[in-house]
């Protein structure tokens, strides 16, 4: 045994930790640890399983949990699809516009006069027939408005006569005076016509040959109005 107050190396209940070497490249100067690539995979590798498990297992009841909620979401949609086609329940501010009336043409003759005022419209690509025509028209005694470009669905036609009630007697007297024209009602107010032409036209019916009596509107594939009831 060695004499008291000798230090004998030796630490009190065991051996003295052995210290790292000064020779070890991840010690720094003032016993600081530089912690490589190595030691931080062999720390990663020595994670119990069981906590891998674990975790494992709390990442596959919240994905459950979430697929479960998005099923319930979509077939709560579902069911409510299937009864808004049904007509069982309304989403407020989805309800269907009612369907609009038909277009219908005037039944039984109307008058002819040339009160209204006319605009004419160039539904075709050929250069200044609307001011051709609007200057024919006025010739014959009808107020122009103006001209100007109208894309219509259909232009290889004659021309396209358009009015509400209080213009069907001056469009009478253009459909007269264009020859092949068809009249098409709207629901304006006032008693404007507008006249789009297209690619068939080739001119006016000379103005001996128009008749001024009533008669009714062309309207070709329009179905008539029903006429007023009479009283007696």
């Amino acid at each position: 045994m060695g004499m008291p107050g000798e230090i004998d190396g030796r630490h009190p209940g065991g051996l003295r930790p052995q210290r790292p070497s000064r020779d070890d490249p991840r010690i720094e100067e003032d016993g600081r640890r530089i912690f490589t690539e190595d030691d931080l995979d062999g720390y990663f590798r020595a994670v119990d399983p069981r906590l891998l498990a674990r975790d494992r297992r709390r990442r596959h009841r919240r994905h459950g949990l979430v697929l479960g909620f998005v099923a319930l979401v979509v077939a709560g949609l579902a069911v409510i699809a299937v009864q808004v086609l049904r007509g069982e329940w309304a989403i407020p501010g989805w309800e269907a516009s009612p369907p609009r009336e038909p277009v219908l043409c005037p039944a039984g003759p109307v008058g002819y006069a040339q009160d209204s005022t006319v605009t004419v419209f160039n539904g075709t690509t050929i250069g200044g027939l609307a001011g051709d025509v609007a200057n024919a028209l006025e010739g014959r005694g009808f107020t122009i408005g103006g001209v100007g470009n109208q894309g219509f669905s259909t232009s290889s036609m004659v021309a396209v006569i358009v009015s509400g009630p209080g213009g069907r007697e001056t469009s009478l007297a253009v459909q007269r005076t264009i020859e092949g024209s068809v009249y098409l009602p709207d629901e304006r107010e006032d008693a404007t016509v507008d006249v789009i032409m297209g690619t068939k036209y080739t001119g006016l019916v000379p103005a001996g040959e128009i008749s001024t009596e009533p008669g009714p509107l062309d309207c070709q594939r329009l179905e008539t109005e029903a006429p007023p009831a009479t009283t007696g």
